[in-house]
């Protein structure tokens, strides 16, 4: 290598030159025409894996893959600026773009050329698209709740009405007459249309939750028979909880909805049996760090992660970009609405989560979630139980106001066939009238949200005015923003039972949320 030698100790520069090769954002260096490295600054080193510009110089030979010339190699340098991969001193390629141009000095030929590293920018690029795709899905599910919501307070109504007259029928008729067949199908149908709602509410982060503090790893623990028993036998099942708390701020029923829609999604890619594998613990994502550079859209801080993995059928690009869309399904007509992970994605994001999704055909697929870690102690979950109805005269006087006359009829009907006394109301200004003529006490206001004249939030606070002992029992089925400044507040969704309502309102009285 002694014209290696000669020629690098050719190469002189002004005074300035070692300041501006050491001050260049990009690699610079000298090669001879066969592609041997001359001179470098501490950049290029640095790119190429070196520690230092001397280890760079007493090892490295510049190999450039891609581009016209097809690297320093060659024995005329490219021309213009060419983009092109740089190998690096593991074997890794990462992508550049370098320039070069033919010089002389003392008689002998040698390449000069910069390079700029590319990845950063590819990253930056990525990362663009990434939010444009977010951009995008948010769009959609904003669409999407627009449509929902328009619907769902008056389709909830109807629910309601249809679902519980079928239900007072059924109770007067004989259990053996041949209508309790046909009735029993019209409340099915009712009850997968009032499900249909929830779950379009429930993706454009508009539906109805409770939202309590609880540990994660709680919550998987709890379904492990249930998830056992819905993905089958022939599926290998491993769960694994970390060690530390995952404390989120979330509500319960939706987060396990989101763990066994995931859960049927792995199921139904492995048809011919496989491992499924759901794991939950707290991790923190920092500024910098293998967690961030795999999650980028995650910002700094510590979540509780949730990893649904299977070793099914996997997913192309196409399906994979179109997973979490409202309606889209890759299953037979029948056999799927299209909502599963579209109702995951509005969950997460409910909670102010990330939800990611990697998958590859014949790799399987995996899911992670990340959902902020709250500082407060969990909630204690209480059981839900039917209190026995009161006898006539001890429930307490409840006045039900609504602006679907059918609707007041049946919730006052349900009410005073279990030992209340109702006062009904069309409407939050008759209510106003029948509590201002009332003599007697009103325990209870039971209103809708989302009325015409004035919301319920507005008339309970009116009517908690005349009446400070009253409780409040709102019921809807889409609340919109109307409660947004009243967190912990007690709602019944829309459409109700005869059991979920009583339940709401024993609930209610004793002034348990």
């Amino acid at each position: 290598m002694s014209s290696g030698r000669s020629s690098r100790d050719s190469v002189e520069h002004g005074a300035h030159s070692p300041l501006l090769a050491a001050c260049s954002p990009a690699g610079l260096y000298v090669a001879s025409p066969a592609g041997h490295l001359v001179d470098c600054n501490e950049v290029l080193a640095r790119l190429l894996g070196y520690g230092s510009r001397e280890e760079a110089l007493a090892a490295a030979d510049l190999l450039m893959v891609g581009g016209e010339a097809g690297g320093t190699g060659a024995k005329q340098p490219s021309a213009g600026v060419v983009e092109g991969f740089l190998t690096r001193r593991d074997g890794s390629a990462v992508r550049v773009m370098r320039t070069e141009a033919l010089a002389e000095a003392r008689g002998e030929r040698l390449v000069v050329g910069a390079i700029v590293d590319l990845s950063a920018a590819r990253g930056a690029d990525d990362r663009r698209r990434e939010l444009s795709e977010e951009l995008r899905q948010a769009q959609k599910m904003e669409a999407v709740g627009r449509l929902a919501g328009g619907i769902a307070h008056d389709y909830n109504n109807l629910l309601a009405i249809i679902l519980n007259y079928t239900s007072l029928v059924m109770e007067e008729l004989d259990e053996q007459s041949p209508l309790q067949k046909d009735l029993a199908e019209i409340q099915r149908a009712a009850q997968r249309a009032a499900s249909l709602t929830r779950q379009l509410l429930t993706v454009s982060r508009r539906g109805l939750a409770q939202p309590v503090v609880l540990d994660l790893r709680d919550v998987v623990r709890s379904m492990d028979g249930a998830l056992r028993a819905a993905v089958g036998g022939g599926i290998d099942l491993a769960i694994a909880l970390g060690p530390s708390g995952c404390r989120v701020l979330a509500d319960a029923g939706q987060l396990e909805q989101v763990v066994m829609n995931l859960a049927l999604n792995a199921r139904d890619a492995m048809q011919g049996g496989g491992r499924l594998s759901i794991e939950a613990r707290a991790v923190r994502v920092g500024a910098a760090g293998s967690l961030h550079d795999a999650h980028p859209a995650v910002p700094p801080g510590r979540y509780a992660r949730l990893v649904v993995s299977d070793t099914g059928s996997g997913m192309s690009d196409d399906v994979r970009t179109r997973a979490f869309e409202p309606f889209f399904t890759t299953k037979p007509r029948g056999k799927g609405t299209g909502l599963g992970l579209a109702t995951v994605y509005g969950i997460v994001k409910q909670w102010h989560g990330h939800i990611e999704l990697a998958s590859r055909p014949g790799e399987g697929t995996r899911v992670e979630i990340y959902l902020p870690l709250s500082a407060r102690g969990a909630s204690a979950r209480r059981a839900r139980s039917l209190h026995a109805a009161p006898r006539q005269g001890d429930g307490g006087t409840v006045l039900v106001t609504d602006d679907e006359d059918a609707v007041v009829t049946l919730a006052s009907r349900i009410l005073g066939q279990n030992g209340y006394t109702t006062l009904t109301a069309k409407g939050p200004r008759e209510a106003l009238r029948v509590c201002e003529a009332q003599r007697g006490r009103v325990d209870l206001l039971l209103t809708d949200v989302l009325m015409p004249e004035m919301t319920g939030g507005e008339l309970a606070d009116r009517l908690v005015k005349l009446r400070p002992d009253m409780k409040v029992l709102f019921m809807s089925g889409y609340t919109g923003d109307a409660l947004a400044a009243r967190p912990g507040t007690a709602v019944l969704g829309k459409p109700f039972t005869a059991e979920s309502l009583l339940r709401a309102v024993r609930r209610a009285l004793e002034g348990v949320a």
